[in-house]
Parts: C-alpha cells; structure tokens; sequence
C-alpha cells in the first residue's frame, strides 16, 4: 500500500473521529446500543453482530467516543479490503483511488460516522467480494471454504447478505467459462456451511414464534405501489451523489464487453441495486439498505472512466465537494451540529434531575434507547396503556420485559404531549406534572417530545 494513501486514510480516520464526537448518539445507533445491554442470538429487527460489536467497544456502556471509534476502524477496515480488490481487479492506480473514493462518498462518509447494522454488513461483504476475486482469478477449490466463513458471519450481521448467491448467480450466467465451478463440490459445501453460522439465529426465531420473519414480512404489505420509487431514486442521489449514480449507467455497460473480474463486479454491484431498485414499488427502502451494492461500483466505476479517456479526477473532485457540501449544511444549517454543543452536553445531567428509583417510559423504541443511554438506567417502551400508535421495537421490548406498576407510584414519561395523551393518562394517573427536562437531538421529531411526570398510578396489573 503506498505511503500517500496510508497518510491519507489516517487524516481521514482522524477527521471522522472529530466529526464523531461532534454529533451527538442518533436514534438507531442508540438502539443497536442497547442490544448491547441485552446480548442474544438474535433480535427482532437483525441479527446479533452489530450488538457484539457494539459490546466489544463500549461493553455496554454509554461512551459514545468508542462507539464512534468502532465506526471509523470499520471504515478504514473497509477501505483496506476495497483497496486490495481493486488492485486484484485492476492495478494499483485504481486501487489507490478505490479507497480514496469510498471515504468520501457522502454515505459512507457521513452516515457511517454512526454505528448500524450495515457497517459490519459491508465488511464481510466486502471481504467475500474479495475472496470471490481470489478464487475466480487462482482456482483455489480452498478458498470456498474461507468464504463459507466470511459469508456465515456476514450473514449474522443482517439478512442482505443472502444477496451475494444471487450476485454470484447471475456472474455464471453471464461468464459461461467459469460455470465448471457448478461441477464442483465447493460451491454447494460453501453455501451449507454458510447456512450453519446462521442456525442460532433461526434457533432464536424458533423460540418466539419466528417472530423477526413476520415482522420482515409484514413491511411488504401496507404502501401502495409505487409510493416509495421516487423517494427511494432521491435518497440514492444524496446519499452515494447524482455523479456516481449517473456513471453507473456507463460503467455497467461498459462492464459487460470486459473480462472476468470486471463482470464479477458488474454482478455484486448490479444484483443488489436493482433487486432493491425493485422492492422500492412496494416497500419503504431505507437509503442504506443497497449499501453493499456501492462496493463493488468504486473500482469499477473508476477503471470505467479511466479507460474511456474521461475526466475521472474532476468526478472524484466533485463527489468530494458534493459530501463537503453536506457536511458544512449539517455543522452549521441543520441540524446544525456545531452550533448546538452545549445543548448537547446538557443531555448527560438528566440522570441527576430523575431520581433512581423513578421508572422510565417513552413513546417510541429509539427515543427509550437515546434516553437510556444518557440516563444510563433502564428506560422502558409504553406498550400497555400508554402506548401510541404502533411503535417500532415494541416485540423487542416485550421479549426484554416491562416492569408493571404499584398502586399511587410515579413514573416519568418521554413522548409527544397533547390533550388526547393528556386524557388517556388521566384514567391512569391522578396527575400530570410537565418537568422541563429535555434531550437535545439531531432528530427534529424527537426533540419536540417533553419528560413528563406521572403522578399517583390509580392502580391495576397493566404496565405502561
């Protein structure tokens, strides 16, 4: 690895620890910190990895600089892998500005600042994309069972790992040379012990009612068809810029007429794009979910533009000043980061204005885990009585359990405050005090929640 892109990594991992620590804990990297607190095979929402990981640097602990640490070795984890598959793929030029091009994409510059499932996702992927490449260009009949493993991790981390047999599939459709791997043993031994490493979680699932495969499944019905193409399109366009979304276009064509490994990539990076591409018809895609899909785009991408004679150091230019703009319009525009520090601060005195003893409910599943972070102490999800709307996380928290309450007891409460809620809890409790307490948040909708007080429970079984 030359020594500009070792400095430049460096400068860039230092950067995003600073801007790490500017941002304060956001909703669901909160929430993917509290599995930490609650260690299992599995959880409704994903797979267990990204709690272990999350553990593993904070060891359940509400320290949000470890978190952010955790964010930028992946980072950086990710560009080294990305750096050698280029330059299995291509040549050392490619492969230096492979990973230069990953840390500054705005997703994976800004948004992987947080720690969520797709980082450790991306990782494996990654890695198997590169143990693919390896096996491709070497026969090495060995290295299917390395990426029998690298898989079965991936797999822990979240579903869309599955993706990659597809991606593999189509790459023997469209590479008949290679199809005599299908003759082969390996492939099919790979794929078994793959499955293997997933087994707890399907284990787990058996426990409560395979409850995170009906909770999947129940996101493919509700929104009308169509609904969610277009703010799908815009997302991928802020997220991974309109620069590389439009050189894909090029680059995938491009690929087709190449060799082996170009048509590999082609297959990793196509595949998952378009079957997300797809599923946005129908359901709500989250900009990060086709992350993985971006992986294989960089080196690709860059070999496509640098052998067609176009500019590709003023497109590496411009997505850098397109994710400066978004990081200058977060600092100082909104959320405004920068501008709301002491705010921030005065988040970790909560655990000082509530006392011990008091129990702690709140109205949706992240703004629990961003309160019990900064109280440090069990903060629970109104699922009874209380409970407004259809909250996300609310399986998850019934399997962790919700503490009933005793006759004339007072909690406090973290949610939205309006007359009907007002009359609800009234059934309940003889009073309602308003505190003033508040967390400060990037998430606008959270910030206009109140703490309030219920006083005098007017008694029953029900828990909040």
């Amino acid at each position: 690895m030359p020594l500009a892109l070792i400095i430049f990594l460096a400068l860039m991992s230092l950067a995003r620890i600073l801007l790490g620590t500017l941002f304060p804990v956001t909703a669901d990297e909160s929430y993917y910190w509290l599995w930490s607190r609650h260690l299992a095979l599995s959880y409704v929402d994903h797979p267990p990895m990204v709690a272990y990981v999350n553990f593993l640097f904070t060891f359940g602990q509400p320290i949000l600089f470890t978190l952010r640490l955790a964010t930028t070795l992946i980072a950086l984890l990710v560009s080294i892998v990305v750096y050698f598959l280029a330059k299995e793929v291509y040549n050392e030029k490619i492969a230096f500005w492979s990973a230069v091009l990953f840390q500054i994409i705005p997703h994976f510059l800004v948004i992987w600042l947080t720690m969520f499932v797709e980082l450790p996702l991306v990782l494996f992927w990654t890695t198997a994309l590169l143990t693919t490449v390896y096996i491709v260009k070497r026969n090495k009949t060995t290295l299917w069972y390395l990426l029998a493993i690298i898989i079965g991790l991936g797999s822990l981390c979240k579903y869309t790992m599955f993706v990659f047999w597809p991606s593999l599939a189509l790459f023997f459709l469209i590479v008949p040379e290679q199809r005599f791997w299908l003759k082969t043993k390996e492939p099919y031994l790979c794929f078994i012990i793959s499955l293997l490493f997933f087994t707890p979680v399907i284990y787990w699932n058996s426990l409560y009612n395979f409850v995170s495969f009906t909770f999947h499944g129940a996101k493919t019905v509700g929104d009308s068809f169509g609904n969610n193409f277009l703010p799908f399109i815009a997302d991928q366009l802020v997220h991974f810029s309109p620069f590389l979304i439009f050189a894909l276009f090029g680059a995938y064509k491009y690929a087709l007429k190449q060799n082996k490994e170009t048509r590999l990539l082609f297959s990793f990076s196509f595949v998952p794009l378009f079957l997300f591409l797809i599923l946005s018809l129908k359901v709500k895609v989250w900009a990060h979910w086709p992350a993985i899909g971006y992986i294989a785009a960089i080196p690709l991408t860059i070999n496509y533009l640098m052998e067609q004679k176009k500019k590709w150091q003023l497109f590496i230019t411009w997505i850098g000043l397109f994710s400066s703009l978004v990081i200058i319009m977060l600092l100082f525009v909104t959320p405004g980061v920068l501008l709301h520090q002491q705010e921030y601060s005065k988040n970790y005195e909560l655990d000082k204005l509530i006392p011990e003893n008091t129990k702690v409910f709140s109205q949706t599943n992240v703004s629990a885990s961003l309160l019990e972070f900064h109280l440090n102490r069990p903060t629970y999800l109104a699922i009874g009585f209380l409970k407004r709307g259809a909250p996300w996380g609310e399986k998850q928290y019934d399997i962790w359990g919700i503490p009933n309450l005793t006759s004339g007891e007072t909690v406090c409460y973290y949610g939205e405050d309006n007359k009907e809620f007002r009359a609800e809890v009234k059934k309940y409790f003889k009073n309602i005090a308003d505190t003033g307490w508040q967390l400060n948040l990037v998430e606008d909708y959270i910030n206009r929640y109140k703490i309030l007080r219920l006083e005098g429970f007017k008694g029953g079984k029900a828990h909040p």
